[in-house]
């Protein structure tokens, strides 16, 4: 169980373009979290693949997300 009942994304930067001659296309997003009712949001970064199915649709075939943490 995870130690919040709410997350609110905020999409700052949405950026997409194609990958691979399968029809493949790769995501970059950043933005904020804000985590219950936390008044200072945590930024992150997240790319994630996609790939055709088959049948129309897409799957995520790889994912990678970070939060990046303030310093000082």
């Amino acid at each position: 169980n995870l130690p919040f009942q709410k997350v609110e994304h905020q999409v700052s930067t949405l950026d997409a373009q194609p990958s691979g001659p399968e029809g493949g296309i790769i995501v970059m997003v950043t933005g904020a979290l804000l985590v219950d009712e936390e008044k200072h949001p945590m930024s992150y970064t997240q790319v994630f693949q996609l790939r055709p199915d088959g049948a129309g649709s897409y799957f995520v075939f790889n994912d990678i997300f970070k939060l990046i943490y303030a310093t000082g």
